[in-house]
């Protein structure tokens, strides 16, 4: 038997086994994933520039408004004060809805837009003067609500 034994693996000296498979070319599947890790992190570079330019451009609107709230008294100059933060509230306006044509919004119209963009409990009456503040002379409203909807206006839409 033993004879036997050392003929069979005497035919078999010329069989080998197969050599270790090359790292390169990568698999079909390896290729797939790192597409696929290549599209996300393209997105997701997409969505932190876009991140950051959004708290960058809020971070202006708010410095306006500081330069605003900082150089009009609104007892002193309502007029001005309420042209000021019609002009904020229509800048981030255009910038956040650039197809609602909001820059052709007047008076009442442009206050139900203003009040639709803001929570409920947000300025009340104030928002009125925006209407027709900068267009009187001395408007009559409450300074202090208009700014806090500036600000509320600008963290949610700048």
């Amino acid at each position: 038997m033993s004879e036997a034994v050392n003929d069979l693996l005497a035919q078999m000296r010329d069989i080998h086994g197969a050599a270790e498979p090359g790292w390169w070319p990568p698999a079909p599947g390896w290729w797939l994933l790192a597409a696929l890790f290549l599209i996300l992190l393209v997105l997701a570079c997409r969505w932190l520039a876009g991140a950051w330019s959004a708290r960058r451009r809020r971070r202006r609107y708010l410095a306006a408004l500081e330069r605003i709230e900082r150089t009009i008294d609104p007892g002193e100059q309502p007029g001005e004060f309420v042209a000021q933060l019609n002009v904020l509230f229509r800048a981030v306006a255009l910038r956040a809805f650039p197809g609602r044509d909001s820059a052709r919004l007047q008076g009442a119209d442009w206050v139900r837009f203003v009040r639709a963009g803001l929570p409920d409990d947000v300025a009340g009456e104030a928002l009125e003067a925006l209407a027709a503040g900068p267009y009187q002379q001395r408007p009559a409203f409450d300074a202090q609500a208009l700014r806090t909807a500036a600000r509320i206006w600008v963290q949610c839409h700048g």
